[in-house]
């Protein structure tokens, strides 16, 4: 059995699941149940190994806290809406066609029949939104952490300094992701604008 892991899978779960764990280490360390000098001395491939699997699974359970964190952050005007109204003032022949209209994954569909290395472009920035997305979830533990040692820890400027960081972390990981997905939606709209009989295909599935 061959089991593949892709850039998407990599981004979406790998990537916040791998800051997941750092801080899982961090915290368990700072309260003396784990010596990092005995973790550190385990093979290197059963580390790696280890590391992966953690990081994909870890990922995969942050993501509907982190789907909800989505929920309640502030939009800043990078809705499915906004991406519509954009294309159609930067191309406005599209305005009464009907692909314009429609659900955003029925178009992802048609975009990766029509071409599938096109569509690839689309999957990567929805990658990179994810990822962003989930790692937001990461940076609010971890701000919650740095804010607990600020609190109760002796070093309180560098942890000061960590919250500080952290925030502007959280902030800016929320506004690029949403970012990015606005670049995915205009790159379906794009994309499909191209797509021969869209509009008569979309035009049949809605009669």
């Amino acid at each position: 059995m061959t089991l593949a892991v892709g850039i998407f899978d990599l981004f979406t779960y790998g990537i916040p699941g791998a800051l997941h764990l750092s801080l899982i280490i961090y915290v368990l360390a700072r309260l003396n149940l784990i010596d990092l000098a005995s973790l550190a001395s385990a093979p290197s491939v059963l580390q790696l190994v280890g590391a992966a699997v953690a990081s994909y699974l870890l990922g995969q359970l942050a993501y509907p806290l982190s789907a909800l964190l989505d929920k309640v952050a502030p939009r800043w005007n990078w809705s499915g809406d906004h991406a519509r109204l954009e294309f159609v003032a930067r191309v406005p022949e599209s305005r009464e066609r009907a692909f314009v209209r429609a659900d955003t994954s029925l178009l992802l569909a048609a975009a990766e029949l029509h071409d599938k290395e096109a569509a690839g472009e689309i999957t990567r920035l929805q990658g990179v939104a994810l990822m962003l997305r989930n790692s937001a979830l990461a940076l609010v533990f971890a701000l919650v952490v740095a804010v607990l040692e600020l609190v109760l820890g002796s070093a309180r400027l560098p942890a000061g300094g960590c919250a500080a960081l952290l925030l502007v972390s959280l902030i800016a990981a929320i506004r690029h992701g949403r970012r990015v997905r606005h670049w995915d939606r205009l790159k379906t709209l794009e994309i499909c604008f191209w797509i021969p009989d869209i509009d008569d295909r979309l035009d049949s599935t809605h009669r």
